[in-house]
């Protein structure tokens, strides 16, 4: 009798246990944080990321907007809810209603922007264009007081040469008159995401959040309103982007949505860096996988882009980033690494949206035979084809 006392005490415990966390603001994050009405691609993958969120039920109820597909994966805290927003849908904040049992235990505000005038037809940089590259740490301190962060890992250090100077997205807006006198008319900038890393952060290749730009250079809006003054300047904004891997210290190595999410999971192995293996149909699959699933280095984790969810997260982060500031085109780091056919549904997927942008691809090998492997319009042997309008 006590035993079952015991049970039964024990059990309503866990119940109430249970009822105590639906009831908490249990999201995190949801990924992409927006998206726009009117994009050519109906279609949005939501990854929304919460403790035990793949336990509840998403329902939308919002003209124009429904949800096809929600994807469970054997992470319980990761809920991939795929949407498709028809040509009707308004701009908006449509709300998000997750439910267990049958009940609402928590909503939560999504927005759905209005595209700018013209965002489609945004035309790209030419040979025409006179291009600077800006490494902004290194450019001009427009704002000292963002140049030490609460909470992030590299603090400030002008005396070490691999350490943070202090450049920033504001000095970069200060100098936009000092560029445009020197006759450049489009800006590449290395990347400005955040790297919170623990040092040797300032070149931006080690990225920890994919839609945030690290609060050492500014913020978000602070990058649109560099993007939209470059503009009104007659300089087209070009982003350097990185699809092959992330930072060691990115949010989602802590907690991996599926046991495929990077490759080599288990730990580093090197990539070799043998590109033409890309291109050999007698190439070994030990060499082409130490290539292609290889790390750069042991803190930048490479990413399995043959995860459909993977393939999905990147491309649309490609596509944000471009609506969102208006870029006039996109570098795309080391292009050979990622996998071959997701680097060619990647430019076909930008190109779709923006016929008139221009991407380079950057390639070390200098080769002619073996650049122009990835470029449009090349009849390759293997029937290999992209989308990808240029490459260096």
């Amino acid at each position: 009798m006590n035993r079952y006392r015991l049970t039964l005490l024990l059990s309503c415990w866990l119940l109430a246990g249970t009822s105590l966390s639906f009831g908490q603001d249990r999201i995190s994050r949801i990924e992409p944080p927006n998206w726009w009405v009117g994009m050519k691609n109906p279609a949005l993958q939501l990854m929304v990321h919460g403790n035990a969120i793949s336990a509840l039920h998403p329902s939308i109820d919002y003209p124009g907007v429904r949800i096809e597909r929600v994807i469970q994966v054997e992470n319980p805290n990761y809920l991939f809810i795929n949407l498709l927003i028809e040509p009707q849908a308004r701009p908006g904040k449509l709300e998000m209603a997750f439910s267990h049992d049958g009940r609402v235990v928590e909503r939560h505000s999504y927005e759905l922007r209005a595209r700018a005038p013209g965002a489609a037809e945004i035309e790209g940089f030419t040979n025409a264009d006179a291009m600077y590259l800006i490494t902004p740490d290194r450019f001009a301190n427009g704002d000292p007081d963002n140049d030490l962060v609460a909470g992030m890992r590299e603090k400030p250090n002008r005396q070490n040469p691999g350490g943070r100077h202090g450049g920033d997205i504001k000095g970069m807006i200060n100098s936009l008159d000092y560029i445009a006198g020197m006759g450049f008319t489009a800006i590449w900038l290395n990347p400005v995401l955040e790297n919170d890393m623990q040092e040797y952060s300032y070149h931006g290749y080690s990225t920890t959040d994919f839609y945030k730009v690290d609060s050492r250079f500014g913020t978000n809006a602070l990058y649109k309103q560099l993007a939209d003054a470059a503009r009104a300047k007659g300089i087209k904004m070009i982003m350097d982007m990185i699809a092959n891997h992330c930072g060691s210290e990115h949010w989602w190595m802590k907690d991996l949505p599926t046991h495929d999410w990077i490759n080599f999971q288990d730990g580093f192995v090197p990539t070799n860096h043998r590109k033409p293996v890309i291109q050999d149909p007698y190439v070994s699959q030990y060499d082409y996988t130490h290539f292609a699933d290889g790390w750069f280095v042991a803190t930048m984790p490479d990413l399995n882009q043959r995860n459909e969810l993977m393939a999905a997260y990147l491309i649309q982060n490609s596509i944000w980033w471009v609506e969102y500031l208006g870029l006039a085109g996109i570098r795309m780091d080391t292009y050979p690494y990622p996998d071959k056919d997701f680097m060619a549904d990647w430019s076909c997927a930008v190109m779709a949206e923006y016929p008139n942008l221009n991407i380079v691809g950057e390639e070390w090998v200098g080769n002619p035979d073996y650049v122009s492997f990835w470029q449009r319009g090349k009849k390759n042997p293997n029937g290999y084809t992209s989308c990808l309008p240029s490459l260096m």
